[in-house]
């Protein structure tokens, strides 16, 4: 017999002549009642189990492997933005990012403009809502700015919402490994920690990882 694979068995498939697919005339079902009780299907079973692997099984299966490998490093890290609000590093998950841009004016809107929502900004002919994350997070101002820093705006967007915010400076993207989080300490520096999902640390800093949902949610709650 040859398998759908081209694989021969030693012995002829008799379960699909004289057994339960065939005419059923073999003496041993009286006994085994089914072909899969009978020794010999066991041992064209066993002789399938054993046959050696196809050509091209051995390097398509250490491409699957090398793939998965390389998923889970991938899953297992965590890629910010990290920028710098008064004396507070802060991160945010770079998906959420759409640009990083230089400085816009923010035009105010009377009766709703406040110490969050802040107004609108023109981006690229496009109006965006725009906040202040230092009165949302209530970060102090410090008197001056490092002079390598230069002060930018970003662009953010998570559920089909977006927001402008803007920040002393901006550090670029950094990866982390997922298990370099820590729980956010019950000393923080400031009240905004209900915002902060875990802690980083870079450097000599202690970057507070931004909870998207809660913050989008506070920015969504400035506007009523």
């Amino acid at each position: 017999m040859t398998t759908s694979n081209s694989v021969a068995l030693p012995m002829a498939d008799c379960w699909n002549i004289i057994g339960v697919k065939g005419d059923r005339s073999c003496k041993q079902l009286e006994m085994a009642q089914h072909c899969n009780a009978c020794s010999v299907f066991a041992r064209a079973a066993q002789a399938f189990l054993d046959r050696p692997a196809p050509d091209a099984y051995v390097a398509e299966m250490t491409a699957l492997l090398s793939e998965s490998a390389a998923a889970r490093v991938e899953a297992d890290q965590l890629s910010v933005v990290l920028f710098d609000i008064g004396d507070q590093t802060l991160a945010l998950d770079t998906r959420a990012v759409v640009e990083v841009t230089e400085p816009r004016r923010v035009h105010r809107i009377g009766h709703r403009s406040g110490n969050v929502f802040s107004g609108i900004v023109n981006i690229h002919g496009q109006l965006e809502l725009c906040a202040s994350l230092r009165g949302l997070l209530q970060i102090s101002a410090v008197p001056e700015r490092p002079a390598a820093m230069a002060a930018r705006m970003l662009l953010v967007e998570h559920d089909a919402e977006r927001w402008v915010f803007a920040a002393d400076g901006v550090r670029g993207v950094h990866r982390f490994e997922s298990r370099a989080m820590s729980d956010v300490p019950a000393t923080a520096k400031y009240d905004g920690t209900c915002y902060v999902k875990s802690v980083l640390s870079w450097q000599d800093r202690r970057v507070g990882y931004l909870d998207l949902q809660r913050t989008f949610a506070a920015l969504e709650q400035s506007l009523r």
